[in-house]
């Protein structure tokens, strides 16, 4: 049981620090203290500390000796990189999807869908914190219907990188729009079992989603896409 607890603490602790480098409040450069850390989330240093550890496996935080735990400061090559191969992985594990996805999961992803739109246009406060949830759940949907253990480990692990996920969290409002779109088309080319159209759409939409970070990184040099 405590152990569980300390899962829990940590995942906490993790969503936490990661939401606030996304957010800003922790810029590229950033000391990580383990004891404000805890203090501001409400836990002890254990889970903070295992939370770190995860975040430099992920390539967002690093350690150097005698001075703790620093936030990485991402250039555009690397986040090119990472969605460079996430549009790969990602438009595959769609193709995939559209040859093994089940009514139940269609309906679940209908369902999301329909809470995204509600929420980016509801004029909710935490708008944007909801419809990042509800995208991590999307494409995690799209990937379990894979039933490929070899995809899941692939994209939970080395493409599972908080920069991707968390971006999100500085969309626009059109960012947000055309991210639900893709969504519906996506779910649409699942339904009907077509493969090449379902990796395309992926593909397109993980392109979408690097010129948004792109442009979170470095507004003067990216335009909208479109």
């Amino acid at each position: 049981m405590a152990e569980g607890r300390r899962g829990s603490a940590a995942q906490r602790a993790y969503a936490a620090i990661a939401d606030r480098m996304a957010s800003g409040d922790l810029e590229p450069g950033a000391w990580l203290r383990e004891e404000s850390l805890a203090a501001s989330i409400g836990i002890s240093r254990t889970p903070v500390r295992e939370a770190l550890r995860r975040l430099a496996s992920e390539g967002l935080v690093r350690f150097e000796a005698n001075r703790g735990a620093q936030v990485v400061a991402w250039d555009r090559g690397k986040i090119s990189e990472i969605y460079g191969l996430r549009a790969v992985v990602e438009g595959y594990v769609a193709s995939v999807a559209a040859q093994h996805i089940t009514e139940e999961a269609l309906d679940r992803l209908e369902a999301n869908v329909a809470e995204y739109l509600s929420v980016i246009h509801g004029g909710r406060p935490d708008a944007r914190q909801r419809a990042a949830e509800l995208n991590n759940e999307f494409h995690a949907l799209v990937l379990e219907s894979t039933a490929s253990d070899s995809l899941v480990t692939l994209l939970n692990g080395v493409l599972g990188l908080s920069l991707v996920r968390h971006t999100f969290l500085r969309y626009s409002q059109r960012d947000l729009e055309r991210s639900v779109e893709h969504h519906r088309e996506l779910v649409e080319a699942l339904r009907s079992g077509d493969a090449p159209l379902a990796e395309m759409i992926m593909k397109v939409h993980i392109r979408a989603a690097e010129n948004a970070a792109l442009q979170a990184q470095d507004p003067e040099t990216v335009n909208d896409g479109g």
